[in-house]
């Protein structure tokens, strides 16, 4: 019986000593889970802050990057501005060129039929030199205009002496020329040459004294 009660003894303690291992194990556990996540959420909470914090550096770095262009570029319009002002305005000289035209062409004799050929030349001659002068001062846009003018102008004049020319003939024939004409078709062909060259300088140097402010 003895020895009966003592083995119910040493079963009970042990029973008793399985109990507080469990116990101690169950608590270890729970211990480390909440631990677990509570690391889990500190890091979580740590890593959020880095992030939030390397956005908000790069945040801060776009915006001084901005104002450091807004700077420059006002600087750069400062100098253009002080520039513009600062830079004398040139002003044209003005020009009596159509006044000097009809002075220098006033030796020029009327056209006949002896000397039309020399009338043509001269006239040609301030055409062009007028022309180049405008050319010289024109900005590029204007520049070409003004040829497309100039071209349209020189067809319009060959037809216009076609036409003086066929006045004076007799007509034409099956490919388009002129018949009958003898001196006569020459003679209104370079008239017309003459007439509309003289106008076009005419012309053109009104148009020269227009830049100059007259």
């Amino acid at each position: 019986m003895e020895i009966y009660f003592k083995d119910c003894e040493k079963t009970e303690r042990k029973i008793i000593m399985n109990k507080k291992t469990t116990l101690i194990i169950v608590c270890i556990a729970i211990s480390t889970f909440f631990l677990g996540g509570a690391f889990l959420i500190y890091s979580s909470y740590i890593k959020t802050q880095e992030l939030q914090a390397k956005v908000k550096l790069e945040q801060e770095k776009t915006k001084q990057e901005m104002i450091k262009n807004q700077n420059e570029q006002q600087q750069m319009a400062q100098v253009t501005t002080s520039q513009e002002t600062s830079a004398p305005a040139v002003a044209k000289k003005r020009t009596n060129y159509e006044v000097e035209l009809m002075s220098r062409m006033s030796s020029v004799p009327e056209n006949n039929m002896v000397n039309a050929d020399e009338v043509f030349t001269a006239w040609d001659k301030e055409l062009n030199r007028v022309y180049k002068l405008i050319m010289s001062e024109l900005p590029q846009d204007q520049k070409i205009k003004l040829r497309n003018e100039e071209r349209a102008w020189l067809k319009r004049k060959s037809k216009e002496m076609d036409r003086a020319a066929e006045e004076m003939a007799a007509g034409r024939d099956e490919n388009g020329n002129l018949i009958g004409c003898g001196t006569g078709c020459g003679h209104a062909e370079r008239a017309m040459n003459i007439e509309m060259t003289k106008e076009r300088t005419i012309e053109l140097a009104r148009m020269y004294d227009e830049l100059h402010g007259n």
